[in-house]
């Protein structure tokens, strides 16, 4: 989602690839040509170049296509900008896996079966992984994780909310719209998929950040389309039901035909 709205900020056109992530398609040798990491989202540029990992193909992005600039000038705010895009990858990104290994991923199994998810984790290299990765999609919720996962969130919906008001806002690091914001967005977007808005909510510049956030371009046609989405508590299976393979967007190409 973060790698669209800085796409779309910047005038860019691109295409966008698929995979389906829970049959481990990403493990195929196809992307692994791309990303040998297996993990997405991956970019490649019209020249070719791939890029992976979302805030380095962020930053490319950024020194790439320059304008408009979605970084500070100021050394002291791009520190800042840059700072709250490490708390979404290194503290908020874990917290909203936990959080979503404990409600809708779990939806997987009760869709497709366990007998079906084993056979796709087959295609996992790393078994071990692999083992983990349906042990947690089985378990029952785990309610003391998801209850260090949420003050752990507030911790830094309290610290944002703080920035906010130093800044008198309306974005992360004042009147200038960033990365920063990005970055974030696609966070509070999975909190207020999994119905658990009131995490933020509570918090008043927060809330008018995000209401801002929500009203831009970039994020109205960025955001994750409602029929992409996994099932979760906004969308469950028996309302909607498996028709066809769901598209879950890895790459991102700007003119190029590379498959």
């Amino acid at each position: 989602m973060k790698i669209r709205m800085i796409l779309i900020e910047k005038g860019l056109s691109f295409e966008r690839r698929f995979v389906n992530s829970w049959t481990f398609d990403h493990f195929r040798p196809a992307y692994q040509a791309l990303n040998p990491l297996s993990i997405v989202p991956t970019f490649v540029d019209e020249d070719g170049t791939s890029v992976i990992q979302s805030n380095v193909i962020a930053e490319y992005l950024e020194q790439r296509y320059d304008s408009p600039a979605l970084l500070p000038q100021t050394p002291a705010l791009a520190a800042q900008a840059r700072e709250w895009m490490l708390v979404e990858q290194d503290d908020l990104f874990p917290i909203i896996v936990t959080l979503s290994f404990n409600s809708m991923m779990k939806l997987r199994v009760q869709v497709f079966g366990f007998e079906k998810m084993a056979k796709w984790a087959k295609a996992f290299p790393d078994q071990d992984k692999a083992q983990d990765y349906l042990k947690r999609v089985t378990a029952p919720v785990d309610i003391k994780a998801v209850k260090l996962a949420k003050e752990k969130f507030d911790f830094h919906m309290q610290r944002l909310e703080a920035q906010l008001l130093k800044h008198d806002g309306p974005w992360v690091c004042g009147t200038q719209f960033t990365l920063a914001d990005i970055c974030l967005a696609g966070i509070i977007d999975r909190i207020e998929y999994l119905d658990n808005a009131d995490l933020y909510t509570r918090y008043s510049n927060v809330s008018r950040w995000y209401e801002g956030l929500k009203a831009r371009h970039s994020f109205q046609q960025g955001a994750h389309l409602f029929e992409d989405r996994m099932w979760g508590p906004l969308k469950s299976p028996e309302k909607y039901p498996y028709k066809a393979e769901p598209k879950h967007i890895w790459g991102y190409w700007n003119n190029t035909e590379q498959e």
